[in-house]
């Protein structure tokens, strides 16, 4: 019970204190006041049915406070025993880097309706533009069309994703926990319940989520071919792929890229805070446009190694095809 409802509850106990001592006292006297105290109570009675009905209003708000908490807790459980597809990744302090859900990042997902949200997760609907799971069965989706959610698990899914967006929670008027972004307790849950799939976590982490990377540290110059996507194995994008998701190289080395599909791609240096809505980074490197057979030279820099300065990773993307991504693991000159 809240500061509110004591204070209402108090007002309710002097009106009916003060109500009935005015009842007694008129059934005290001559006949004639029972009249009185007869509109008395008829007065106390319609005072106190307003009342109630505050009440039972603040008592349903805090009702539908507690099934959000609920809720979102509900579906961080769901979400972990059904994600299992590189939905996330820890870093260094055991920072989550990223959440996704069906190929699509959180902050992607939170941009659509309420029932557009809700027919994804019930349908699995699957981020076009990103690589498949290896195994479709895996991809989460209603029972009803062959999948292992239940009607509650998509309400609480939807429940978890909602929680990331801090202007629904405030739109609905949720406040305390049901207003927390539910993913904030990802890494805490799965370090108590789920510890093989923390470690799997960690290890993405440490790799980035581009994969383990190939390592030509120890070469001058190296090579990388902007290809049909279905040519590379490790690839982020179903339009096309650099050559390698992910490659370990020195400052110092300079690096080609030549554009082997048959539409244009760029080279360019993005930040990595956000990958759902890349920002590029010119001041690093960009190609501007590559026609097919057209290639781009560029020189690992110190400033490229210190843009990170706790992982030395540099993402860059193709900014025709945003989705078209991969990642530099710098190390310094021997």
């Amino acid at each position: 019970m809240n500061i509110g409802q004591i204070a209402i509850g108090i007002v309710v106990l002097l009106i009916v204190v003060v109500g009935l001592l005015v009842i007694l006292f008129s059934r005290t006297n001559a006949v004639q006041k029972t009249g009185y105290g007869s509109l008395i109570m008829l007065s106390l009675v319609s005072m106190m049915i307003p009342v109630f009905w505050i009440i039972e209003n603040q008592n349903q708000a805090t009702s539908q406070q507690q099934l959000q908490s609920y809720a979102i807790n509900q579906g961080l459980q769901v979400y972990v025993k059904v994600c299992t597809d590189q939905c996330y990744a820890i870093g260094q302090e055991d920072k989550l880097l990223f959440e996704k859900y069906l190929g699509y990042n959180v902050s992607d997902l939170n941009k659509l309706t309420d029932n557009q949200l809700k027919a994804m997760i019930t349908s699995g609907n699957y981020n076009p533009n990103a690589p498949l799971p290896s195994n479709l069965n895996t991809i989460p989706r209603r029972d009803e069309f062959g999948g292992q959610l239940k009607a509650i698990d998509v309400d609480y899914l939807f429940a978890l994703i909602r929680s990331a967006d801090p202007t629904y929670a405030k739109k609905q008027g949720y406040t305390g926990d049901a207003a927390k972004n539910g993913f904030n307790g990802l890494v805490e849950y799965l370090q108590a319940n789920a510890k093989n799939l923390y470690d799997q976590a960690v290890t993405l982490g440490k790799n980035g989520q581009f994969g383990e990377a190939v390592d030509m540290s120890k070469e001058d110059t190296v090579k990388v071919r902007i290809l049909p996507a279905g040519q590379v194995k490790v690839c982020t994008s179903k339009t096309a792929c650099f050559e390698y998701a992910n490659l370990k190289v020195k400052v110092g080395t300079k690096i080609t890229w030549t554009n082997d599909d048959q539409v244009a791609h760029t080279v360019t240096a993005i930040d990595s805070s956000n990958l759902s809505s890349p920002k590029a980074l010119p001041n690093i490197f960009d190609s501007k446009t590559l026609e097919t057979g057209k290639s781009f030279e560029w020189t690992v820099t110190e400033d490229a190694y210190n843009l990170n300065k706790d992982s030395h990773q540099l993402v860059y993307y193709c900014s025709v095809h945003p989705d078209m991504q991969a990642q530099l693991t710098i190390v310094p000159a021997a």
